[in-house]
């Protein structure tokens, strides 16, 4: 199985630091929201922002190549986790509404470990 390059990267690597953004975007749009009075907490808003420029910080370093690049997306995905888990408390769900908090944050783990596993495998080489 090989990726084809394009534009000097491989087009999973490109697919990736895709992803990665539109998450932080999607998480800047939220934080955003927070701030004009949709009624979230500030750790809330706090943590959108945190996970926004975090991903911002993993596009960049996969677009540039760098050798820290796994590392971001470790962290990216690490920071969305924990704002996933911390959904319960923050917003006083019931037990109903967080039992999925678990399978999601854990879900977010996986995808972001694939993700930095890959991307240090094709620096790499």
């Amino acid at each position: 199985m090989s990726a084809e390059r394009v534009g000097g990267r491989n087009w999973v690597t490109t697919a990736i630091a895709i992803a990665v953004a539109l998450s932080g975007v999607q998480h800047l749009i939220q934080a955003m929201t927070g701030l004009r009075g949709a009624g979230d907490p500030q750790l809330l808003i706090v943590e959108h922002v945190d996970v926004s420029i975090f991903s911002f910080i993993a596009v960049y370093g996969i677009m540039r190549g760098r050798w820290w690049a796994p590392w971001a997306i470790a962290v990216a995905g690490l920071a969305t986790a924990v704002l996933v888990l911390s959904l319960g408390p923050l917003l006083n769900l019931d037990a109903a509404s967080r039992s999925g908090l678990w399978s999601g944050a854990v879900f977010i783990l996986v995808l972001a470990a694939l993700g930095a596993w890959y991307v240090r495998r094709t620096l790499s080489s």
